[in-house]
């Protein structure tokens, strides 16, 4: 079978997340990519987003085909971030760096509104006109699904999302997995697998500025 063609690349000024399949548990992958359109906004194009998906299957490819359909679990999300800060500093053209941090990986949170205000806390912080800040979040049910939070305000939390998921009131978030199964429309969050996002000044170092 011959390799898969690149699509014809579109201008980076492109808004909108990339999708993923109705039937596939890519996620993880697409959330990566749709950070990248978030951090590098002026820069990252269609060309970029296909050169990182192949750089990112690849650094776990020993989980295919089984994560197309099981999608990515945590240890496979660091991996795949590691992938994405590489390609970040050797792609010049980008311009920075993306620095990732777990902060809440061996924390554990009592009340779903503490969760969300540190993550609010953070969104907010730093300059906005030097620096783009997000969090990448799992959901664990009814959804079983990564996605990228954008902002957070009293009352809701704003989503840029391969399933197209835009905003959500924090009122249907519960940290418990009982309460979720319990009742329709709530969503469980999985606070220790939160990564938080941030642009980081460019690289000094050499590199590529795109593969053929």
């Amino acid at each position: 079978m011959p390799e898969m063609s690149r699509p014809p690349s579109r201008p980076s000024s492109r808004r909108t997340p990339y999708l993923q399949g109705q039937i596939d548990g890519l996620c993880g992958l697409y959330a990566i990519v749709n950070v990248f359109q978030l951090i590098f906004p002026g820069s990252f194009d269609d060309d970029d987003a296909w050169e990182l998906m192949t750089k990112l299957c690849r650094s776990i490819a020993a989980k295919f085909p089984a994560v197309i359909w099981k999608g990515a679990g945590v240890e496979d999300t660091v991996k795949l971030f590691q992938a994405a800060q590489d390609y970040a500093r050797a792609t010049r053209h980008l311009g920075g760096e993306v620095v990732v941090t777990r902060p809440f990986a061996r924390r554990k949170f009592d009340r779903v509104q503490d969760f969300w205000d540190e993550v609010g806390a953070w969104l907010e912080g730093g300059d906005p006109t030097t620096t783009k800040r997000l969090a990448f979040i799992g959901i664990g049910y009814p959804d079983n699904h990564w996605t990228v939070v954008t902002r957070k305000t009293g009352r809701s939390v704003t989503f840029f999302d391969s399933w197209e998921l835009k905003r959500l009131s924090l009122r249907q978030f519960t940290i418990s997995d009982d309460v979720a199964r319990a009742n329709g429309g709530m969503h469980k969050l999985d606070t220790r697998e939160t990564f938080l996002i941030a642009s980081g000044a460019a690289p000094s170092l050499r590199g590529h500025s795109r593969s053929s």
